[in-house]
């Protein structure tokens, strides 16, 4: 087992969950309704980004520049046609909506692009070697995004007014509208970051594999675990149960099990037995169970920040 090899390949696996689970986890702490849609609209964004780079044959950096920008765009035309209208029903009636509009999304994006596997148009550069890991360059290019897209938003929440709205929003939406905060405006605000953030993980996880219409469903089962391991609606949990999925699901499927299993009699001391990649969904959800035993509400508090 290369430890090396597993670390890259987990601190991955957490720059392209933690980036979408950042936009959900925003989500709901101002909407306050679980968005199944989020996972598709990095969908979008991932298609959006493969007609202009492939179809128009735009180059690959500009092409998701515009793309992120689209979809954030789409978000927000998303709540002012869809869910301004059931803004004050509950949430059962948004999540229902939210899984509709999930479905409306694969089916849409399948009858446009075929439901065949894609692939992004770039050159390919020699990777990098680091204590034994190989680094490709696409996986360069999403660690180093994510890193300047967090500090981004940190700072957007730290030291911007539009931040502070969200904040005071997130935590009394009453209190916030009652201090003059036009409320709306920061709806829209979150409709647009949380999207474009949904939009920069579908493309993260389209050019570090491929692209096909049903990767967004695959994606909703381990960022919502991702949100409720990191606590609901908290901005730091989310980058910390990112890297704590990401790195259980790459130590789990590299993990020798011959080692615990041989004192039991289930297997030789020399065997190779190791998890499938399909069991990541597992690894994830018994993480979720094991978190929520122990402490229920997460890591982190309930705040965006």
């Amino acid at each position: 087992m290369n430890v090396a090899q597993m670390l890259v390949s987990g601190l991955i696996s957490a720059a392209e969950l933690g980036i979408i689970a950042i936009g959900l986890t925003m989500t709901f702490s101002i909407l306050r309704f679980a968005n199944f849609s989020h996972a598709s609209m990095a969908v979008v964004g991932a298609y959006l980004a493969y007609f202009l780079n492939v179809t128009l044959g735009a180059p690959l950096f500009p092409a998701f520049v515009v793309a992120v920008v689209a979809t954030g765009l789409f978000g927000v035309a998303v709540d002012t046609a869809i869910f301004r209208f059931i803004r004050n029903t509950g949430d059962l009636t948004p999540m229902i909506t939210s899984l509709g509009l999930s479905l409306v999304i694969q089916y849409s994006v399948q009858a446009i692009w075929g439901p065949q596997f894609l692939r992004y148009r770039y050159g390919v550069h020699r990777g990098l070697a680091v204590l034994g890991a190989h680094i490709t360059a696409p996986q360069l290019g999403i660690i180093v995004a994510t890193t300047l897209a967090l500090f981004a938003f940190h700072a957007l929440l730290k030291f911007t007014a539009l931040g502070k709205a969200m904040r005071a929003t997130a935590t009394n939406p009453e209190l916030a509208q009652a201090c003059s905060i036009d409320v709306n405006t920061v709806i829209r605000a979150v409709w647009f970051i949380g999207t474009a953030f949904a939009a920069l993980g579908g493309m993260f996880v389209a050019w570090d594999t491929q692209l096909d219409p049903y990767f967004g469903f695959n994606l909703i089962i381990p960022v919502f675990c991702v949100v409720l391991i990191g606590g609901v609606g908290s901005f730091y949990g989310a980058v910390a149960g990112a890297l704590i999925i990401g790195l259980a699901e790459n130590v789990a499927i590299n993990l020798n099990l011959a080692s615990f299993l041989a004192p039991l009699g289930l297997a030789s001391a020399g065997d190779d037995i190791s998890l499938s990649s399909s069991y990541k969904p597992a690894v994830a959800y018994g993480l979720v169970v094991l978190l929520l035993l122990l402490r229920p509400s997460g890591i982190a508090q309930r705040e965006l920040i």
